[in-house]
């Protein structure tokens, strides 16, 4: 039945895959990776704080690997989404001290900072990740200059 939820899921029959996904959930409450795609299903409609719980409880029991990783990106977001961003911020810092190469996760903490009013502390995350994430020649051209700039966005230099 997961793989039939998570095809539908997939395939963008939520509702469907939601259906399935609460009854393995009344089945094995504890089960990470059936916790796991009901928040991505709620998510996916638009459900974020019906999300949040089963995204906590995925990491919780221990989801592993790349769903792990997309745990912390998506309770974090979900968080951002609703308003409540100091948990945001507290759940996408302890998903870059575990997945420190994530580019998607700092940029979640950077909008999340930047919803919290740390500006420059955002840019200049956004700025070093874009840097760092990206292949385009033009940013390789001007990477050291941008990040000397990034460490001081209000300098002005005469």
């Amino acid at each position: 039945m997961l793989n039939e939820a998570i095809s539908k899921l997939e395939n963008k029959d939520y509702e469907e895959a939601k259906m399935i996904l609460e009854k393995l959930v009344l089945q094995s409450p504890e089960d990470p990776e059936v916790n796991f795609h009901l928040a991505s299903v709620n998510d996916s409609m638009g459900l974020e704080t019906s999300a949040i719980p089963y995204y906590r409880r995925a990491i919780e029991n221990g989801i592993q690997g790349e769903r792990l990783e997309a745990a912390f990106i998506q309770l974090g977001s979900s968080y951002r989404c609703i308003g409540e961003y100091q948990f945001a911020k507290d759940v996408l810092s302890t998903g870059m001290e575990k997945f420190p190469n994530n580019p998607a996760l700092k940029a979640f903490y950077a909008m999340t900072l930047y919803n919290l009013g740390e500006h420059k502390e955002s840019v200049t995350l956004l700025i070093k990740t874009l840097i760092t994430s990206s292949d385009d020649e033009w940013l390789k051209r001007y990477e050291a200059a941008l990040k000397f700039y990034s460490e001081d966005i209000d300098g002005v230099w005469n």
